[in-house]
């Protein structure tokens, strides 16, 4: 203990003489946030939302960057503030947080990853809400395998897995919660719960973005995969394996990170545009929007993918997998049912040569669908509504 002591004390003055150095660090970096919507006037419950923190540090007003989750956070923290509870946000898988923990008594604990399992063990009577922004792990992992596998067989190079079981691991549903809400598929919980709760994601909007009805004639054979690491997963290495052996089909690779191009490598080629990183708010992507009509995400497993949300929400039709997480949009939506490379050779054939009035018309439904399920109020709103329903049942 004594040298535990004497190691915090050197630290201290470590921390006294050089944290100047490290302000910006500071400001941006925190593993909690604690006491949101804190009163001592009355007695409130405690909630706590293991997730990300930086909602509560960044500088959004100047944020120009493309991701919703900050967002959406701070709508959940609103909706339970206004439910009247004192809430911590916490780093989901800093286990180092444990301990800044232990005497406080919490009756909500909301979220995922190793934090959010360890909090539910320790608090047993807590109101526990997993918060699914994944696919079941169990169908991720196995499905990534299988595409890895895949890619194995073709290219005799080995990937690795890269999205499954980072913030939910299969240990974590051998216990049941008091309730899931999941922006994925609710039939794998069906069999633990008898009510599962869905919620569509945000997307992320261009402001000056105008619905038009763009010339599909020229631009139906123009395809748009806007993804980030994890590209096998994301079915993008499919998509290469189809375009560098055609020209009459152009594919747009927005996103690709470069620990994955070294692995795809992909070709040189007129027909395969790689934008790398698009900021979503600019110019750039406009136009690449407006060259395409269609945004393909073959992705092994998803919740309802952002990178679809949003090009959804700019007029581009959505060709996803089947039962990865896109299920709840019906017909708005074109669904691949297999994912080996003649299959998807001889669908994109079919969906360029799709007649342009059509796709006229169905990019319209897709633009409206996403303007009334991808805005940030309606994820309050639905978010709202479901907390309403799982507190009154509490």
């Amino acid at each position: 203990m004594k040298g535990d002591s004497l190691k915090q004390r050197i630290l201290d003055k470590l921390w006294y003489r050089f944290k100047h150095l490290f302000y910006t660090q500071r400001i941006a970096d925190t593993a909690i946030i604690q006491n949101i919507n804190y009163t001592n006037i009355r007695k409130q419950k405690k909630a706590v939302v293991c997730y990300i923190t930086d909602s509560f540090t960044k500088d959004w007003d100047s944020y120009n960057g493309g991701r919703t989750q900050p967002f959406e956070i701070l709508s959940i923290v609103k909706v339970l503030s206004e439910a009247d509870y004192c809430i911590d946000v916490i780093d989901c898988n800093d286990l180092k947080i444990l301990p800044f923990l232990k005497d406080k008594e919490y009756d909500l604990i909301f979220g995922f990853g190793e934090v959010f399992y360890q909090l539910t063990q320790r608090h047993k009577n807590a109101c526990s809400i997993m918060y699914m922004t994944e696919h079941h792990p169990e169908f991720a992992d196995r499905e990534e395998k299988k595409r890895l596998q895949y890619f194995y067989e073709r290219h005799k190079k080995k990937g690795r897995i890269v999205r499954s079981g980072n913030f939910y691991k299969k240990h974590y549903f051998d216990k049941l919660y008091s309730h899931i809400i999941t922006l994925s598929e609710v039939d794998p919980f069906l069999k633990d719960y008898e009510q599962v709760f869905s919620l569509f994601p945000t997307s992320i909007e261009n402001i000056n973005y105008e619905f038009n009805h763009k010339n599909h004639a020229a631009t139906k054979k123009h395809f748009l995969w806007l993804g980030s690491y994890g590209a096998i997963h994301k079915g993008l290495d499919l998509l290469l394996d189809v375009f560098e052996k055609r020209d009459d089909i152009i594919l747009h690779i927005a996103g690709l990170s470069e620990e994955d191009k070294q692995l795809l490598k992909p070709k040189n080629r007129a027909n395969i545009i790689d934008h790398s990183y698009i900021n979503i708010k600019t110019d750039t992507f406009l136009r690449v929007v407006e060259a395409c009509t269609y945004i393909i995400l073959p992705s092994c497993s998803e919740a309802f993918s952002t990178s679809v949300t949003t090009g959804m929400r700019h007029g581009l039709i959505p060709i996803v997998m089947r039962d990865t997480g896109f299920n709840r949009m019906g017909d708005i939506g074109i669904f691949l049912k297999d994912y080996n490379i003649p299959y998807l050779n001889d669908k994109l054939t079919e969906l360029s040569n799709e007649s342009s009035e059509n796709l006229k018309l169905r990019s319209k439904k897709v633009f409206d669908f996403a303007t009334e399920n991808f805005l940030l109020p309606t994820f309050e709103g639905n978010f709202k509504s479901i907390m309403n329903t799982i507190l009154n049942q509490e």
